[in-house]
Formats: structure tokens, C-alpha cells, sequence
């Protein structure tokens, strides 16, 4: 598996804003990323509409079940799904993306190197496996931190079409994705009333 990260890792492509390839929301995001690194299929931003979903990290099982749900309703209209993959909603976001054969974007509050010796590794890798993209704005060795993790959820807000925030803690970093999305005039989805 290690050679494996390690050949994918060499891939790893830098996109700037002059670039055609850069993400054209990501243009419309003030203070926009000077350098995007990616690995897996670019063309997963282009393949249907974007549907962020995010959520807490510490999550009961009723919300992991709602997270799930959400998903399930994207299937129906081929979307593209969006999550930060942190543990908690994010990680279960993209589980259950893959099992319904869902494309999926991942944006860490961490450059890829680090994401890819994660914990998280091994589900960043079978995301690129199964055509989906990760994306990071931060260098290769960057570490996560809180304030990396707030850039992220910007990225997020700016890549989708449209956002469900799951749950959160009070001011917590979905909540900053949600206040990003509407200022970029982002369409921002409730959970049914039967859902957490």
C-alpha cells in the first residue's frame, strides 16, 4: 500500500488561477488560493452538480444516519459530493459515497502528503481509486490546524452548488462553510424536519 500512496503522491498537480484547470468557483472565493494541489480526476468538477455536506465531528448515530440519507437523496440526481474528511460526518460522507458509486471531493485542512499517511489514507486513496478528487490549497507537509481547517471550509462553500450542514457545534467550522456559502450565493439545504 505504501508504494502504492508514494506513486499517487508524485502525481499531485499544481493549479493556479491562470490555469485552466483552477476550479472557476473557486475564482469567485475572496483571498482565492494562489496554488490548488490535486490528485485523482479533475474532470469531477465539471461532471455534475456539487452538493457539499458536512458535519460534525462528533457525531451521534442519528446524525451519521441523516448524513447517510443525504447522500442516498444525491444519488438520485447524480451529484458530485463534497466533504472536508475529517472524522465524524466528513468521513462518513465520503464511506457512503463510495458504497453508492458516488464521485466525491475531499479537501483536508492539510496539504496531501500529510492527508495520505493519515489515518485518513487509506479512504483518500480509494476516493481517487474510484475517480473521485482531492484537493488541498496548502503545501504538500502542511499539517492540519485550526486555522487550515477554516480555509478548508471556505474551499468547501466555494466549490459547491449547494450545502447541507448536517450538524455542528456552536461556531463550529461547518457553521463558518455555511456562512461562506451564502455570501457566494450558494443554495443552502435543511435537513427534512424528521432528521436531526
Amino acid at each position: 500500500m505504501k508504494a502504492d500512496v508514494t506513486a499517487e503522491i508524485s502525481e499531485v498537480r499544481r493549479l493556479r488561477p491562470a490555469d485552466q484547470e483552477y476550479p472557476a468557483r473557486v475564482l469567485e472565493l475572496p483571498g482565492r488560493p494562489r496554488v490548488l494541489r490535486s490528485l485523482g480526476d479533475l474532470d469531477v468538477l465539471q461532471t455534475g452538480p456539487a452538493l457539499a455536506v458536512i458535519g460534525t465531528r462528533t457525531p451521534t448515530d442519528e446524525v451519521l444516519q441523516s448524513a447517510r440519507r443525504v447522500v442516498e437523496l444525491s444519488v438520485e440526481f447524480g451529484m458530485v459530493v463534497v466533504s472536508g474528511i475529517a472524522p465524524g460526518v466528513d468521513v462518513a460522507v465520503h464511506e457512503a459515497s463510495l458504497e453508492m458509486g458516488l464521485k466525491t471531493i475531499a479537501i483536508p485542512g492539510c496539504g496531501l502528503d500529510m492527508l495520505m499517511s493519515s489515518d485518513r489514507g487509506a479512504l483518500a486513496h480509494r476516493i481517487v481509486e474510484a475517480g473521485g478528487l482531492l484537493l488541498s490549497p496548502f503545501p504538500r507537509l502542511a499539517s492540519e490546524t485550526s486555522e487550515r481547517r477554516w480555509w478548508r471550509n471556505r474551499l468547501i462553500a466555494a466549490i459547491c452548488h449547494g450545502l447541507v450542514m448536517v450538524a455542528s457545534e456552536p461556531e463550529g467550522g461547518a457553521i463558518e462553510a455555511q456562512r461562506w456559502a451564502r455570501q457566494l450565493e450558494r443554495r443552502l439545504i435543511e435537513p427534512s424536519d424528521d432528521e436531526p
